[in-house]
């Protein structure tokens, strides 16, 4: 009796799992990402945020920084929004500046979930991308910091002041 009902039980399991997978629903990535990418300043610090998420739609932001062993990048801070499908692919878009320093552009991410990590490529999008020294855009590797959204206080306290700014 007691193998059949633990039997019994693993086929329920396999079939929520097949209406899970049936459905398509796509991951959550609603939270704190950091972690690194590589573009023409070098090396540099990354913390994703996704605050909110809606099906397989989401948008947050893009805070940029300096890390240690390349202090020449430059702080800074853009909105995204973006998608991701059941089987993990993410696509990333740059959205409007909320900080922008002197000489950068916005980037892309098109990446894929590997558990709690996030890696791929990164783009520049047409007039910049056309630009030979973007082509030394490469790669972005991001974890899973938080399931909570924070927000950086430069991306917080800019975008609040530019949405006030805007509303003159």
């Amino acid at each position: 009796m007691r193998h059949m009902l633990s039997s019994f039980a693993a086929v329920l399991a396999m079939l929520g799992q097949s209406a899970a997978q049936a459905e398509g629903s796509a991951p959550s990535l609603t939270g704190a990402w950091s972690g690194t990418y590589v573009c023409a300043q070098g090396r540099t610090g990354l913390t994703l945020t996704i605050d909110r998420q809606s099906g397989a739609t989401f948008s947050g932001y893009f805070h940029f920084y300096p890390p240690r062993d390349n202090p020449a990048a430059r702080e800074g801070c853009f909105s995204v929004n973006g998608d991701v499908d059941a089987s993990g692919n993410v696509s990333v878009k740059a959205g409007r500046w909320i900080t922008q320093p002197d000489g950068y552009v916005t980037v892309d991410l098109g990446g894929t979930l590997q558990g709690d990590g996030m890696s791929g490529n990164v783009t520049i999008e047409p007039p910049y991308g056309e630009a030979p020294w973007f082509a030394t855009c490469r790669t972005f590797r991001l974890v899973r910091e938080s399931e909570r959204a924070s927000i950086s206080e430069v991306c917080r306290r800019n975008d609040l002041q530019a949405r006030v700014m805007g509303a003159r």
